[in-house]
């Protein structure tokens, strides 16, 4: 297996919000939400958190796992803003494939993934937002959604609720599939015929993932875009590896809750 791994602020934002995690086996991203750079660390903390639980329970199912991971980064977030003030409100969307004897997903949010198989691109997840659900109902064009004022109303995302649901499944994947993993940032200014043009034409991986973030960097770089470009074929080792989890400032803050839960509080 081969992939690639690119984050970046963009034009407009000081800090990014997104983390992500590529490991060969594992893929994740994560876009943050709040003020104050909670964003930063409700990503970052979800990552970390599902790698703990992911890896402490390597002997479940695959989906059972994936699940059972989801939802202990969503009690950590929320239990991590509940007890500090700085950080109430935070969330972050998670998307992840584990390749693992098969292909299996685990998605909550607005980020996406797709598959590219013969220079057809289709989506692997449903947007849990407002506007998707308008476009569901027919109360919208897909081309209204783009532009609609209230595109941002994210329905579900780790963080903002105890209860929470997550979607998985499992993925029929192939040798010579190209799969997609990504932020808003890059779908928001990208329509998926283009997603499709630059993952086909481009069969450099690093190169790709750098194409896709500069294209949406040159509509206007409004938001964070993190990208994964991941080809399933026969390799035995991996291309690139990327265990980035947050920015430094992340790191401190999450240095910093540590600190205070060792302490009690």
């Amino acid at each position: 297996m081969r992939y690639a791994a690119l984050t970046d602020t963009g034009k407009v934002r000081e800090n990014n919000e997104d983390a992500y995690y590529a490991d060969g086996r594992l893929f994740i991203v994560a876009d943050g939400m709040g003020g104050h750079q909670s964003g930063e660390v409700a990503s970052a903390l979800a990552v970390q958190e599902f790698l703990r639980y992911e890896r402490d329970n390597r002997h479940r199912d695959p989906l059972r796992r994936l699940e059972e991971a989801v939802q202990a980064a969503n009690r950590v977030l929320v239990t991590r803003a509940a007890g500090d003030s700085a950080l109430k409100g935070m969330g972050t969307t998670f998307t992840v494939l584990l390749v693992e004897n098969g292909a299996y997903l685990g998605h909550v949010g607005d980020s996406r993934a797709y598959l590219l198989r013969e220079g057809t691109l289709n989506p692997l997840t449903r947007d849990h937002s407002l506007v998707e659900r308008m476009v569901r109902e027919g109360r919208i064009t897909r081309g209204e959604a783009r532009s609609h004022p209230r595109r941002n109303v994210i329905l579900q995302a780790l963080g903002l609720a105890v209860e929470l649901d997550v979607d998985l499944a499992r993925v029929d994947v192939r040798p010579g599939d190209r799969v997609l993993l990504c932020t808003d940032g890059l779908t928001a200014r990208l329509e998926d015929a283009e997603l499709e043009s630059i993952l086909g034409e481009e069969s450099e991986l690093w190169e790709c993932a750098r194409r896709l973030v500069e294209e949406a960097n040159a509509r206007g770089g409004e938001d964070n875009v993190t990208v994964i470009v991941i080809d399933l074929d026969n390799a035995d080792v991996p291309f690139s590896s990327a265990d980035e989890v947050g920015g430094e400032r992340a790191r401190r803050w999450l240095s910093r809750i540590r600190r205070r839960g060792d302490r009690g509080g």
